[in-house]
């Protein structure tokens, strides 16, 4: 019994450290509170979304309404110019819905960077939607195309 603590123990160690907490600067989410945002790989800023590997996208948020129906939406700010990211938009896939106020939620989802995007500096805006359109979380990171 006590090798699965120390099993357990050590796997959590492990998930800290590969782990990519990434500054972020929030855009105005209402209907949750973001307690952090990971974006792995990403283990300096600006983040180096390389082409033709997938980028994971962890948000640790508390709820601040009921949540029935979610939606992300994705873009990026390209020569001042908001350019959507083509993402699946069913965000309860990436998160457990409904939602109840005041609860904690892990939102995951990931991003492939496709090989004809350009290599660019931009700033991501990540953004998933309530039910009414209100912004449950809304961040920007900024990040490297290469």
């Amino acid at each position: 019994m006590m090798w699965k603590a120390v099993a357990v123990a050590v796997l959590s160690c492990l998930a800290v450290v590969t782990a990519d907490i990434v500054k972020y600067k929030d855009c105005g989410s209402v209907s949750g509170t973001i307690k952090s945002v990971d974006v792995t790989p990403c283990p300096a800023e600006p983040c180096q979304f390389k082409r033709t590997k997938t980028i994971n996208v962890t948000v640790d948020y508390t709820a601040n309404i009921d949540i029935t129906k979610a939606t992300t939406k994705v873009y990026g700010f390209i020569l001042g110019a908001k350019v959507p990211f083509p993402v699946p938009d069913d965000a309860c896939q990436d998160m457990t819905c409904p939602v109840s106020k005041g609860s904690t939620v892990t939102y995951k989802n990931a991003v492939y960077v496709k090989p004809e995007y350009p290599n660019v500096s931009v700033v991501v805006q990540w953004e998933v939607h309530d039910q009414n359109d209100n912004l449950i979380v809304c961040f920007d990171v900024p990040v490297q195309i290469s």
